[in-house]
């Protein structure tokens, strides 16, 4: 198992961890992983993202976090803001080198918009429209205050029906 060294020697996993604490973490994984699939990019498994969680909150003690659920799923939408972070900074390394290389990743309609969204919105719309959490939880769990978390909200799902709308009214 991994090991941490610490002042006293090596600590494994079952120091920090008890066996409750991992039947925690495997009950969460599906619902994190669902998270993930939403709140990710779409060139991005959501497992990798789930993992690298798990890996990070594995190397802490289960006592030093407050509520599991909450933390993981910060921990996912950190982790998938750095890979849209390395992404655009290699998209734009490349539209450097080759400015003619300009390609658009085709979606499907539904998903195109919901992309457009910025992915901390994207998390938010996620738990609040389909895990059914307040609005208040929602906006702790992506970082944002309850107040900044209604207006984000409440913009994006403005945006989305305008657009809906306007893709509707075309067919």
């Amino acid at each position: 198992m991994g090991t941490l060294v610490e002042e006293a020697g090596p600590v494994g996993i079952e120091d920090r961890w008890s066996p409750a604490g991992l039947q925690e973490l495997r009950a969460l994984y599906e619902p994190l992983r669902r998270f993930a699939g939403v709140v990710g990019r779409w060139d991005v498994e959501p497992d990798d993202l789930v993992q690298e969680a798990y890996a990070k909150v594995l190397r802490r003690r289960r006592a030093d976090i407050d509520d599991l659920g909450p933390y993981m799923r910060r921990a996912i939408v950190n982790l998938a803001t750095d890979e849209r972070r390395r992404a655009k900074r290699g998209a734009t390394a490349v539209q450097r080198l080759n400015p003619d290389a300009g390609s658009r990743d085709a979606y499907p309609h539904e998903l195109e918009d919901l992309m457009r969204l910025d992915g901390r919105v994207r998390a938010l719309t996620y738990l609040v429209e389909v895990e059914g959490r307040p609005i208040a939880e929602a906006g702790e769990m992506v970082e944002m205050s309850p107040t900044a978390a209604r207006v984000a909200l409440m913009r994006a799902r403005r945006r989305l029906r305008a657009e809906l709308s306007v893709e509707s009214a075309g067919e």
